[in-house]
């Protein structure tokens, strides 16, 4: 950081600061830039948790325990181990191999080991005791962790300076092997008053990293990458369709996750505001249809082409979390909330009701399952859901009315007491109750339905 000049300003003064070590600054590496880095993660960069500090617990192959500790181990948005190795002063020619070693001995972390040591962090960190599945919860929050995610760790490396034997070996590893390192270089100046510290990234060049990969290399993490994305787009989108979290028809909004282009992308979407909505639909490949041009997408997919259509941005993102429901949740956070189990207590519903609903929705509940002895009840996430031979009907509770979905119907009925809200043919009708009144007129919404579901089922043919 020769090149770096830091001045202290008042007015039309400069003064510039005097570059010192952290040594003669009278700062030690663990007392003081350790506990920096922990304060401040971003250090490490904006997609990086502290998940422990100075961990040593590593069983040998004997069975006895290694004493090395590492520095800080931290956890990325992609769900990969961060490895960071700090010299308070230039680093040795070994602190690559160093670095290297652990990131061997942190491969071998399974899920459940990742969040023992996070509980343990965050019981020394706040005071009291988190079990190991508190600290697996605020894990999920903050990213999506498979077992393929944590078999290759990052790498950063923090010092004043670098060996160019560090240098160059780091370099093989990024640029031949494709190993994620990185090497941070820090300051310590000293003004008449106090001690700064600059942080800059010293390898890769900041912006230029695609263009120091080999080609092969750079094809290899972004098949890497794509895989693991759709790793978990998958995961997000099988849930949600699992637990029928999201009504087919439910409509979905797009955000920028790329501050930079934000405005770009709203002047984009202003032109046409079809642009910036899709609906849900059940379909595990592509569960978007774009209201723009009516074809379905994955969230990932129409998620890069706004991007790219919009800002001409091609790169790496999460799908699920540029997609928002009504509410504004997005996908990937319907999906975390989403309990182990798809069904849920039907309590859970009820206690939406007011008083005034409570007799409709009873009126409701035992007027569809009257319509046959085959009909049956589910309490799911996001609905209550009828069923006959097949999905009769969702019950959606809202602070006014009850909202039905009815399945199955061919044709629009009549509709007397003007119940239809909307009718999609061939996918579903919705009506909404308010009244104890309304459920003789609804009743005859469901019959047909029913009446058509049971015909096709004894229909069908008998297979020999």
């Amino acid at each position: 950081m020769a090149s770096e000049m830091v001045f202290t300003v008042a007015g039309t003064d400069a003064v510039a600061a005097t570059p010192i070590g952290l040594a003669e600054a009278g700062l030690k590496e663990r007392e003081h830039l350790q506990e920096w880095v922990l304060q401040h993660p971003q250090i490490l960069g904006d997609d990086v948790k502290v998940i422990s500090f100075e961990f040593g617990r590593w069983t040998g192959s004997g069975g006895g325990l290694e004493r090395d500790r590492l520095d800080v181990l931290g956890l990325d948005t992609e769900g990969r181990l961060v490895v960071v190795e700090l010299k308070r002063d230039k680093a040795p020619d070994t602190v690559d191999m160093q670095a290297l070693k652990y990131a061997a001995l942190v491969s071998r972390f399974t899920r459940e080991d990742l969040d023992k040591v996070h509980a343990q962090y965050l019981s020394r960190l706040r005071g009291e005791a988190l079990t190991p599945d508190e600290a697996g919860a605020e894990l999920d929050d903050w990213a999506t962790v498979t077992e393929d995610s944590l078999r290759v760790p990052r790498l950063i490396l923090m010092a004043s300076s670098f060996p160019r034997t560090v240098t160059a070996t780091v370099v093989f590893l990024h640029q031949q092997l494709g190993l994620d390192v990185r090497l941070l270089a820090f300051q310590a100046y000293k003004t008449a008053t106090d001690v700064l510290l600059t942080v800059s990234q010293h390898y890769p060049p900041p912006d230029v990293e695609e263009f120091v990969l080999s080609p092969e290399v750079n094809e290899a993490r972004q098949q890497r990458t794509a895989k693991q994305t759709k790793k978990r787009e998958a995961t997000a989108v099988s849930r949600l369709l699992g637990a029928e979290a999201l009504e087919p028809g439910a409509p979905l909004e797009f955000r920028s996750p790329i501050g930079a282009v934000n405005a770009e992308v709203a002047e984009w979407i202003a032109e046409d505001p079809r642009r910036g909505r899709a609906a849900w639909q059940e379909d595990l490949a592509k569960p978007l249809v774009w209201e723009f041009d009516g074809q379905p997408y994955s969230p990932t997919g129409l998620a890069a082409l706004i991007l790219e259509e919009a800002a001409g941005r091609t790169q790496a993102i999460q799908g699920p979390a540029c997609w928002f429901d009504q509410d504004g949740a997005s996908l990937v956070e319907l999906a975390k909330a989403i309990p182990a189990g798809s069904e849920v207590p039907l309590e859970v519903h009820l206690a939406k009701l007011n008083d005034g609903l409570r007799p409709v929705f009873d009126a409701v509940d035992a007027a569809i399952l009257a319509l046959g002895s085959d009909v049956t009840r589910q309490s799911r996430v996001k609905s209550i859901k009828y069923y006959g031979q097949r999905k009769l009907a969702d019950l959606l509770i809202h602070n006014d009315h009850l909202s039905l979905y009815i399945r199955g119907l061919t044709t629009e009925p009549a509709d007397p007491q003007s119940l239809i809200a909307r009718y999609e043919p061939g996918k579903y009708l919705h009506a909404k109750v308010s009244a104890v009144d309304d459920v003789v007129a609804l009743v005859e919404l469901l019959r047909p339905a029913y009446t058509s579901e049971v015909a096709t089922t004894r229909a069908a043919p008998l297979t020999p």
